[in-house]
């Protein structure tokens, strides 16, 4: 038991380490004025969003982008509250050029992975944006991606993603401090030339290469990872062509949930799709990071239990020590207000949240968006 704990808190230690010297390992890319040549179609899969979408639409019609390289594609997934008579509203008021919305034509057990397809095989231009419904984009973000693919051979691009706080309570800043974390983990792999993750609320790809890798074809079974899958068969189909672009004036807001539930049904989705990995260095760092949070728990007990629980109380003390200065360099890059005491706050809660979560994922159902997915 004890050489459990030391290893497996050692490889975590080893791998955090690793992904911090290939988040500063990226290369942050620096803009230059250009002339706009690349087409975007925004794809924006929707389920009952009525409260996010006026601050989305706001955002894409701020863009500076021509109008005339960019259309958007809203594909309406059996909504059952008024999203679809919100966007009508907008169209009609706001008169956007090439705004459309379609109905989600079913097909798999992947309600989104259906969407993006139906848009992708309606898409006029060359290359596809996909975010989520509760997001917000930057005012740069298409002309910073035309500046990157004009200057880098791509097929496929992703982003930053952070959630928005918006309350000054724990639920909320638990939720920034894990996005901070993803991203900062999906950037380090990137830095390493193991890109292990992205995010689908910001992700842009050449409509030619989805087509060439038959899109979501061989993992439509699964109900999430329109993303990470996506990732993989580009990565193997067109290596040096999928990149991260870095750069804080790039950043995709998302919001936070406001339950619990909520937020444990969200991460069930994102690591319900962990069966369906191929990539091996993705495998072996979510066994190392489930592995190190179960260690944490039984060091715990094994602390209260022990009558000297000096070594379990390092164990925990470097497990903490790693994830805080993991943060505290990833925030050096963003420079976002953290918390500390909701941070220390997140390192109790953290390790009892993944495992409950990794074993629902593994063996169980999970809701989202009014439904029920079987493992």
């Amino acid at each position: 038991m004890i050489w459990f704990l030391i290893i497996s808190i050692g490889l975590y230690a080893f791998l955090m380490v690793s992904f911090g010297i290939g988040f500063f390992r990226l290369k942050t890319f620096s803009f230059q004025k250009t002339n706009q040549k690349t087409t975007f179609t925004v794809v924006i899969p929707f389920r009952n969003e009525a409260e996010n979408l006026p601050v989305l639409m706001q955002s894409i019609v701020a863009l500076k982008y021509p109008e005339r390289f960019m259309e958007v594609l809203f594909v309406n997934d059996a909504s059952e509250d008024a999203s679809v008579v919100i966007i009508q509203q907008f169209i009609l008021k706001r008169e956007p050029s090439g705004w459309v919305i379609l109905d989600n034509e079913r097909k798999t057990r992947s309600p989104k992975k259906d969407a993006i397809t139906l848009a992708v095989s309606k898409a006029r231009h060359d290359w596809i944006f996909t975010t989520d419904a509760d997001c917000t984009l930057p005012e740069n973000l298409l002309k910073n991606l035309d500046t990157f693919i004009q200057n880098t051979p791509s097929k496929l691009i992703t982003g930053p993603v952070l959630a928005l706080p918006d309350n000054r309570f724990f639920i909320s800043h638990y939720q920034v401090l894990e996005s901070l974390t993803l991203a900062g983990v999906t950037m380090g792999a990137f830095g390493m030339g193991k890109p292990l993750m992205c995010n689908g609320a910001h992700l842009a790809y050449e409509k030619a290469a989805f087509e060439a890798v038959n899109g979501f074809k061989g993992n439509d079974h699964i109900a999430s990872g329109d993303d990470l899958f996506l990732l993989e068969k580009m990565q193997a189909a067109f290596p040096g062509e999928v990149h991260f672009l870095k750069n804080k004036t790039q950043i995709v807001h998302t919001n936070t949930e406001k339950k619990w539930s909520a937020v444990v049904q969200q991460r069930v989705r994102w690591t319900a799709k962990t069966t369906g990995y191929k990539n091996k260095f993705s495998k072996v760092t979510g066994f190392v990071v489930l592995a190190a949070n179960v260690s944490l728990l039984i060091a715990f007990w094994m602390l209260i239990q022990s009558e000297n629980g000096l070594f379990f109380l390092m164990l925990i003390l470097l497990k903490w020590g790693i994830d805080e200065l993991f943060v505290y360099q990833v925030n050096t890059f963003f420079k976002r207000e953290i918390h500390w005491l909701y941070l220390r706050l997140m390192a109790f809660l953290y390790p009892i949240l993944s495992v409950y979560i990794g074993v629902r994922a593994l063996f169980g159902n999970y809701r989202w968006k009014g439904r029920t997915f079987k493992k």
